[in-house]
């Protein structure tokens, strides 16, 4: 918690959304749904901080504040239909964060583990493209993902987010078929967006890549 994994994620998501590069990585646009189940009420603020800085909000990514369930096959299937209703298949659908997403189930059981790969692989052969979690990791961060190790076997591609004052990093831990162990700085730089009916400022947060060292 606090490290910035959700504001680089929407940096993530907005570059793919755009087809811009991302951390000096070439990148191929394709459609985005955010999927903001934590938070959700500062999506506004992080939107319009985005805004401020690439110019405009990107046309191929959407967002979704409505609770679901990645554990409910109809709720999976309702997601699914309605992303494709939207124009949103064969791109990246972001689930923010997988613990809200599978509210009831325990995380550290082999079994309900199982369900919730079992939810994100049927949204992924439902939509095609790719499905992106953002996680937390447990109280010992050098462990890894929280939860059962089942997860972190099922997926194909891990990013894991840290923070040091006010330094942040990026780096793979791992990533089939390619390198893992890349890993790029950044700071989450303070955008004022105005004042609000009390007479405060509002500010939201964008990432800012550092020089390498």
């Amino acid at each position: 918690p606090g490290s910035g994994k959700s504001f680089l994620a929407l940096d993530l998501l907005g570059a793919v959304a755009e087809g811009r590069e991302w951390f000096a990585q070439r990148v191929e646009s394709c459609p985005v749904t955010y999927c903001a189940l934590e938070g959700e009420a500062g999506i506004a603020q992080r939107l319009q901080a985005y805004r401020s800085i690439h110019g405009s909000a990107p046309a191929r990514m959407r967002f979704m504040a409505q609770p679901f369930a990645l554990l409910e096959r109809g709720d999976v299937g309702e997601l699914a239909e309605a992303i494709r209703a939207a124009g949103g298949a064969s791109g990246i659908v972001a689930i923010d964060t997988l613990n809200r997403a599978t509210v009831g189930a325990d995380e550290n059981d082999s079994r309900d583990m199982g369900r919730v790969i079992e939810g994100a692989k049927l949204l992924q052969s439902a939509l095609g493209g790719l499905v992106l979690l953002v996680h937390h990791t447990g109280k010992d961060a050098s462990r890894g993902l929280r939860g059962h190790s089942s997860l972190m076997a099922a997926l194909d591609a891990v990013i894991e987010v840290s923070r040091d004052g006010d330094r942040r990093d990026w780096r793979t831990t791992k990533a089939k078929d390619a390198g893992d162990g890349q890993a790029h700085a950044f700071r989450l730089a303070v955008v004022e967006l105005g004042i609000d009916e009390h007479g405060e400022a509002l500010t939201s947060c964008v990432v800012e890549p550092l020089e390498a060292e």
